[in-house]
């Protein structure tokens, strides 16, 4: 397993919605970590330590920084002065200053002109890019999730392609495919403990019982008051980021983990335990992580995700980072 290194970065748009994400060894001190940010011209920006604890994902500990990353400037990942990394996106940056002193950035890729997408790692070495700002499990139900039908609720692992799912804004929508994936190594199971949503935690049976979904499962949220932070009212969280909130935590003592995806023409919001959520998004990196007969499937009966663009269109809502989740927290409180 690769030491301390960058898991993911978000340059574009407004300095204030830039971070820079470090994972580390589970438990690992991160008292000596530093993260340096360059200017284009080599200048040292920011020296940043990791601060508090954000969340844990895959054995890792995350730590996301707040501050602002340039297109064409670099960052360094620096443990107790020795220089872990030095890597840049649309430019390469050489410096003589800071703890990088003498060394030249590697370009690790770019996020071209989206504002919505930053650039993730597993291993600190290779990098793609990702919309929105996330990283993580394939968002999914776990087995026994109640899903609203014409007929009422029904479990999730119930549904067949062709019912009808009652979409949250109201009306209904057939349902195209289901997937669905069965984990029973025992460092797999941990790595993908679902996040559980207590009932009555987000509101009067909101949700009904008790919610358990996929770390990266983003659920919806409105308020007139967001608009004036994230220029929407109605938006999405991955559920991940509010852990720690409400009584909302990540479910231990699992030895099997079976969760399915739910996926129709375009991306819905559908009632979960009457908590509004996201159907199934295929994106670029999710068709990735599939095995192949299950994105062979999925690609049979929709082939314009293997065309180029990969496009099966917009999220439904727009989709909040970690750092705009928080600011809702408070909001919310």
């Amino acid at each position: 397993m690769p030491g301390p290194y960058i898991s993911e970065v978000k340059y574009r748009g407004p300095a204030s919605q830039d971070f820079v994400e470090v994972a580390v060894d589970e438990g690992t001190s991160v008292a000596n970590l530093q993260v340096a940010v360059y200017h284009p011209n080599g200048n040292l920006r920011s020296l940043n330590s990791l601060g508090s604890l954000d969340g844990n994902q895959f054995g890792k500990d995350i730590y996301s920084i707040t501050t602002g990353v340039h297109k064409d400037g670099a960052i360094a990942l620096v443990d107790n002065g020795v220089v872990l990394s030095f890597i840049s996106f649309d430019s390469v940056v050489s410096t003589s200053k800071g703890p990088a002193a003498g060394l030249t950035s590697t370009q690790v890729g770019s996020t071209g002109n989206n504002q919505n997408m930053s650039l993730v790692s597993n291993d600190g070495g290779t990098f793609t890019t990702q919309s929105p700002p996330s990283s993580g499990t394939i968002p999914c139900f776990l087995r026994g999730t109640r899903i609203l039908t014409v007929d009422g609720y029904r479990n999730v692992q119930s549904l067949k392609a062709g019912d009808s799912i009652i979409r949250a804004e109201g009306g209904a929508v057939a349902l195209r495919w289901i997937g669905k994936v069965c984990l029973t190594d025992p460092d797999d199971v941990a790595a993908n403990a679902p996040v559980r949503i207590p009932k009555h935690s987000l509101g009067p049976n909101i949700p009904k019982r008790d919610l358990l979904v996929s770390p990266n499962h983003r659920l919806f949220f409105s308020a007139p008051e967001y608009e004036l932070y994230f220029s929407e009212r109605e938006v999405l969280i991955p559920a991940k980021h509010l852990v720690g909130w409400r009584g909302i935590k990540t479910a231990a003592g699992f030895a099997v983990l079976e969760y399915h995806h739910l996926l129709f023409d375009k991306h819905e919001i559908i009632l979960s335990e009457g908590l509004p959520s996201e159907s199934f998004h295929p994106g670029d990196m999710v068709l990735d992580a599939m095995d192949r007969d299950t994105r062979d499937e999925l690609l049979a009966l929709f082939p314009s995700l293997a065309g180029k663009n990969k496009g099966y269109g917009q999220t439904a809502r727009t989709c909040l980072t970690v750092h705009e989740a928080e600011i809702l927290r408070k909001l919310s409180a």
